[in-house]
């Protein structure tokens, strides 16, 4: 499944609904993004690309670290995205954060960047090297290039102790939606090469998976969501969705609960690499 630019075709729906489970996603995941953001060296001042924005959930966490000295700007080929995106700028008072709407290689955006980041964008690239090299373009020397990217590595086909889940049952199908729809579903491995193909230097990476149990783990609703997100796709594909999409985080924790299981997500790979 590709769209006119030869690049797979986004895997999810793209709705209002779907950009209020982006934000919810964007809560669950705060830790793993901001801490590689900093490790990268992002700090106060900066001015910072981000990459496939979206509904800006991670452009507003740059801001956060950059601050009011500072600026983001976030691009995106959606523009009803990055109308929501403006909109929660607003309703926050942030004057440091823009959008643009467009493809990266012609969005006047602007160049010199102190750095420029983006998370789970590569996944859905032909070419994520040449991706990189087209970020890289609007990057001053010296400046930061920082990437998270999912590894659904097909091989790993349990992800909680006990191994007999619908946790595991329910990750296995997301991962071969994503492996059938054509996305690099071991984007998060492949940052390493992507980056030395790009002309960047060999990048500093990190390897998180968030970790839970018992009824309060945030990850049963967010596998919930991304199978909600990823329905239409699964039916077009073949694939049997499990059950009511309605109750199926409350079946996710109460088939953990049960059997007193310890589930984790897969691979949230960070790279970050100075450009010369």
């Amino acid at each position: 499944m590709v769209n006119p630019s030869g690049d797979p075709a986004y895997a999810l729906a793209r709705s209002q609904e779907e950009y209020e489970r982006l934000g919810r996603q964007a809560a669950f995941l705060h830790g793993t993004t901001a801490r590689l953001l900093r490790d990268a060296g992002l700090s106060a001042g900066m001015r910072v690309l981000d990459v496939g924005s979206g509904a800006g959930d991670v452009a507003l966490l740059v801001a956060g670290i950059v601050g009011p000295r500072g600026e983001v700007v976030g691009v995106d080929v959606d523009g009803a995205a990055l109308r929501t995106a403006q909109g929660r700028t607003e309703a926050l008072g942030l004057s440091n954060v823009r959008f643009v709407e467009g493809d990266l290689a012609t969005a006047e955006a602007g160049d010199g960047f102190d750095a420029a980041v983006g998370r789970l964008v590569l996944m859905y690239r032909a070419d994520p090297a040449a991706s990189l090299r087209t970020v890289a373009n609007r990057v001053r020397s010296g400046g930061v290039i920082a990437f998270q990217e999912l590894d659904l590595d097909p091989a790993i086909t349990a992800r909680s102790l006990p191994e007999e889940s619908l946790w595991n049952d329910t990750g296995r199908l997301v991962t071969e939606a994503f492996r059938r729809a054509g996305m690099q579903v071991r984007m998060g491995r492949q940052l390493f090469g992507a980056y030395v193909a790009a002309g960047l230097p060999e990048p500093a990476m990190c390897d998180e998976a968030l970790v839970g149990g018992g009824p309060g783990f945030g990850g049963y609703a967010w596998l919930a969501g991304v199978v909600g997100a990823l329905e239409p796709l699964m039916h077009k594909l073949g694939l049997d969705v499990p059950g009511e999409l309605d109750t199926l985080a409350d079946r996710l924790r109460d088939d953990a609960v049960g059997s007193g299981a310890v589930v984790w997500t897969p691979s949230f790979v960070g790279a970050h690499a100075t450009k010369p």
